[in-house]
């Protein structure tokens, strides 16, 4: 008696990165998957089916044929990075949070002692320090890095915003800048510019690991 094969279907979807096609089993839709042709991960959605013509019900009555298509060719996220913000100034990150801590503990005990002068001079350094900690955690928030299959967005703000993106085909120059603290540390600044432009239309501070994601940005040229 023959063993049983098992016979495992399978469906073709478009890297999004590389635009070649790809056999996926079945078993792996809905997963996130790997391109075996420039390795970049994406997800395999479930395919959707759309009927290839309009029929009037009333004069047709055998069923439309229906096509399988994947939404692969959408533009999808790959990486979405922050500047960093304890490794860009660390010296200065731990002074403002040991003056934090420091004028919050030394305010209390002028409070209990009811010396009221120092209470009063702890008070507004922590307000202070306090502050700019906050400033500038919102600022590294409101800065965005974003990396598609088609293009690298830079946004800034909250309440005004500015955007600046660059398709990647059109990318001309792109450049990884690194210093001797920042190398040790993981971080860099990266600029990008078009082959329209002559400046730089792209740069952003303290990415971090941003040999990566400039390779990433190469492969997808």
């Amino acid at each position: 008696m023959e063993p049983k094969t098992e016979v495992i279907s399978q469906l073709t979807y478009r890297c999004p990165a590389c635009d070649a096609s790809i056999d996926i089993a079945t078993t792996l839709v809905g997963e996130t998957v790997e391109c075996p042709h420039c390795s970049t991960p994406f997800l395999a959605e479930e395919p959707s089916a759309k009927p290839m013509m309009e029929s009037d019900p009333q004069t047709m009555h055998v069923d439309a044929e229906y096509s399988i298509t994947s939404p692969a060719d959408d533009e999808s996220t790959l990486v979405v990075l922050h500047p960093a913000m304890f490794r860009r100034h660390p010296f200065l990150y731990l002074a403002l949070v040991g003056l934090t801590i420091a004028s919050a503990v030394f305010g209390v005990m002028a409070t209990i002692d009811q010396t009221w002068t120092l209470a009063a001079l702890c008070l507004g350094v922590l307000i202070l320090s306090a502050g700019y900690l906050i400033y500038w955690y919102v600022e590294i928030i409101a800065t965005t890095m974003q990396v598609t299959n088609k293009r690298t967005t830079l946004r800034k703000g909250i309440i005004s915003k500015s955007t600046t993106e660059v398709q990647h085909d059109d990318v001309r120059n792109l450049q990884v800048h690194q210093n001797v603290i920042q190398r040790i540390l993981g971080i860099g600044d990266i600029a990008i510019s078009s082959s329209g432009q002559d400046d730089l239309e792209l740069f952003v501070k303290a990415i971090p690991s941003p040999d990566e994601v400039a390779e990433l940005v190469r492969r997808l040229q």
